[in-house]
C-alpha cells in the first residue's frame, strides 16, 4: 500500500465481536463516536464484525492484533505499518487506511485505546458538515517505559475522594498515556494488626480521619479501575512517616528517629520494633489486597536522617552511615516478606535526598538491587548520585529503572519539555507526575474530583504524554501538537499560544491580577473574537476551554 494521507468521513466505528470486545476497546470506540457526534451532530453507530464481510465506507476499526488476524487476516500483510504491530510495545499502536476502513491496531486493549485517543486528538477535523478523519500511516510506541502518576491521597480534602471520584481521575491518567499509579493507601487501609494506623491525622495536612475509601471493597474498586484502564497500580505509603506508618509503634520511645527538626516524627530504620512493624504492615496490606501490582514506599528522608547510635555508625571513609544501610535492608525485608506469597509484586522506592548526598555505600546497594521488579523515583532534582570514591555518576550507572519526579502542575511547560529531553538523553526509565490537589494543583480549583478536563490540567497532561512518548521532541514541535490537538490544522498559531499562556497564567496568578495578566486576558479575548466566526467544531471546542479558563480565573479573583 502506498503511504500518504487518507481522508474519510467517519460513518461507523467497528469492533470485532463487539459483545466480547474488551471494555477498554469499547471505551475507545465511544470516545471516537462521541467526538464525531459532538462536532458534526451525527452519531456514527458502533458496529460489530464477526465474519468476513465488506466494511461500510468510512469505518474506523478498533481491534487487537489477535482479533485482526481472525476477522481481517489480509490487513496485517497489506499494510506495512500494521505489519509492525507484533514488534512494538504493549501500549503502542498503528493506524492506517486499508480498503474501506481506517484500522487502529495494537497488541493489547490499552494500546488500542491509546490509538483511539490519538485518532481523536490528531485526525478528526474539519467543518461540521464535512468532518473527516485525516489519517496518515502511523506507528507510535512510548519511548519512556515508565510513566507513573504519584497520587498523595492524604492532603486534606483528598481524603474525601470516593472510589467513584478516583475512577474519574484514573480515566484522565489513561488518556494522559500513563502506565502505572502509585496510590497512597496508607492511612486508608483498615489494618487489623495496626488499627492506630487507620483513619488518622498527622498535623494539619496529613489526614485520613474522614476517609471515603476506607474499606477493602473501596480499595479493590480502585485497583480494578486501574486494571480496567490498562494501568498497573501500587500500594503506597511511607517508611515510617506520615499518615499510617508514622503511627505503627504508637511512637514508643526508641522506635522513632533521633535528630533535629522533624526527625522524631518518623520511625528509626534500625530499631527492631520499627522494622518488624513496617514489614508486618505492608505484608498485611498486600495479603488483604493481592490484586495490586506492587508497593511504592517513600523512604521518609524528608523527615531527616536518624542520628541514633546505630544509624550514626560510619560504614566507610566517605561519609556513608548505617542509616542508609538500615533503610535499604529494611525495604529488602519488606519485599522478601511480600514475595513469599506474592512473587509478582513490584516495588518502587525514592532516592536522591540530601541525607545520602555523600553516601556511596547507600548507592552501591541501590546498584546491586537489579531485580526487574524494583524501580526508583528520583525525588530531589538530582541527575547524578554518589558513586565509588564519593564521585558523582549518572543515575543510569546505578539502575536502568530510575524515573524523574516533579510536581509538573507547578512547573512551566517549557521546563517539562526540557527535563524530558534531558531525561531521555540521560537514559532515565521515565518521568513521574504528581496528582495532589488537596495540597496544590497549579490552579485555584478545589472541586472533587478535580476537573482534569479543564485548563490547566488538560494541557499539562497532554504535554506530559507527548514528551514521555517522544522525549526527543522540541519545544516548537510540542506547541505545534498543541495547536493540532486543541484547535485543528486550520487554526491560527496565536490561539495555541494564547492557550499555552492561559495555562501559565492560572499556574502563577495571585490576587489581584497584575496589569500584564489582565492585558493577556484581554488580548486572548480579542484573538478569540477574531477567530470564532470562521471556527470549525474542533476550534470551537478549544475556544470553549479558553473562555472557561478566563471566566474561572476572574471568578477566583472575587473569592
Amino acid at each position: 500500500m502506498e503511504s500518504g494521507e487518507h481522508r474519510t468521513r467517519v460513518s461507523s466505528v467497528v469492533l470485532v465481536d463487539a459483545h466480547k470486545a474488551p471494555a477498554l476497546v469499547r471505551r475507545g470506540a465511544e470516545l471516537i463516536a462521541d467526538t464525531v457526534h459532538k462536532w458534526s451532530g451525527k452519531e456514527p453507530p458502533v458496529l460489530q464484525r464477526r465474519h468476513p464481510e465488506p466494511l461500510p465506507a468510512g469505518s474506523v476499526v478498533l481491534c487487537t492484533l489477535d482479533s485482526l488476524r481472525k476477522a481481517f487476516p489480509e490487513v496485517e500483510t497489506s499494510s506495512a505499518v500494521i505489519g509492525r504491530v507484533p514488534f512494538i510495545d504493549d501500549q503502542g499502536f498503528a493506524i492506517d487506511a486499508v480498503g474501506q476502513g481506517v484500522f487502529v491496531v495494537a497488541r493489547t486493549p490499552r494500546g488500542v485505546y491509546n490509538g483511539a485517543v490519538h485518532l481523536r486528538d490528531f485526525c478528526i477535523d474539519g467543518p461540521k458538515d464535512d468532518l473527516r478523519a485525516h489519517v496518515e500511516p502511523t506507528v507510535r510506541t512510548p519511548q519512556m517505559l515508565g510513566r507513573p502518576a504519584y497520587t498523595l491521597t492524604i492532603w486534606t480534602n483528598e481524603q474525601l475522594y470516593t472510589a467513584k471520584d478516583w475512577a474519574a481521575i484514573l480515566g484522565a491518567f489513561a488518556e494522559q498515556g500513563l502506565d502505572r499509579v502509585y496510590f497512597w493507601d496508607s492511612g486508608h487501609f483498615p489494618s487489623k494488626k495496626f488499627p492506630q494506623a487507620y483513619k488518622c491525622k498527622d498535623g494539619n495536612w496529613d489526614i485520613t480521619a474522614d476517609s471515603r475509601i476506607g474499606t477493602i471493597k473501596d480499595l479493590q474498586a480502585i485497583i480494578r479501575g486501574a486494571h480496567d484502564l490498562g494501568m498497573l497500580i501500587y500500594h503506597g505509603g511511607g517508611l515510617g512517616a506520615w499518615c499510617g506508618t508514622g503511627f505503627l509503634t504508637n511512637k514508643a520511645p526508641g522506635t522513632m528517629k533521633t535528630g533535629p527538626g522533624d526527625a522524631p516524627g518518623s520511625l528509626c530504620p534500625s530499631n527492631p520494633i520499627s522494622r518488624k512493624s513496617l514489614i508486618e504492615y505492608y505484608t498485611e496490606m498486600f495479603d488483604a489486597l493481592p490484586e495490586a501490582d506492587g508497593v511504592y514506599i517513600e523512604m521518609a528522608d524528608e523527615w531527616g536522617e536518624c542520628l541514633c547510635p546505630e544509624c550514626s555508625k560510619p560504614v566507610d571513609e566517605f561519609g556513608s552511615k548505617q542509616f542508609g544501610q538500615s533503610q535499604l535492608s529494611l525495604v529488602q525485608e519488606i519485599a522478601r516478606s511480600i514475595w513469599q506469597r506474592h512473587p509478582h509484586a513490584r516495588f518502587a522506592f525514592t532516592l536522591g535526598y540530601d541525607e545520602h548526598k555523600s553516601d556511596p555505600a547507600f548507592y552501591e546497594v541501590v546498584r546491586q538491587m537489579s531485580d526487574e521488579r524494583i524501580e526508583w523515583m528520583e525525588a530531589r532534582n538530582r541527575w547524578e548520585f554518589s558513586g565509588p570514591g564519593a564521585k558523582d555518576l549518572p543515575a543510569v550507572y546505578f539502575s536502568k529503572r530510575v524515573m524523574r519526579w516533579q510536581q509538573w502542575y507547578n512547573r512551566s511547560l517549557e521546563q517539562l519539555v526540557t527535563d524530558a529531553n534531558r531525561a531521555g538523553n540521560a537514559g532515565f526509565h521515565g518521568l513521574i507526575t504528581s496528582f495532589e490537589p488537596g495540597f496544590a494543583s497549579g490552579s485555584f480549583y478545589r472541586d472533587i474530583p478535580f476537573p482534569t478536563h479543564l485548563l490547566p490540567y488538560v494541557l499539562t497532561a497532554f504535554v506530559f504524554r507527548e514528551v514521555t512518548w517522544q522525549p526527543s521532541i522540541t519545544l516548537d514541535e510540542v506547541k505545534e501538537k498543541v495547536r493540532l490537538r486543541f484547535f485543528g490544522s486550520d487554526a491560527p498559531k496565536n490561539l495555541a499560544d494564547d492557550f499555552w499562556a492561559l495555562r501559565e497564567l492560572i499556574r502563577t496568578c495571585k490576587k489581584p491580577l497584575a496589569p500584564e495578566e489582565t492585558a493577556l486576558i484581554e488580548k486572548t479575548e480579542k484573538d478569540i473574537a477574531a477567530a470564532e466566526p470562521s471556527a470549525d467544531p474542533k476550534m470551537l471546542a478549544g475556544i470553549a476551554l479558553m473562555r472557561r479558563a478566563i471566566d474561572d480565573t476572574r471568578a477566583s479573583m472575587l473569592r
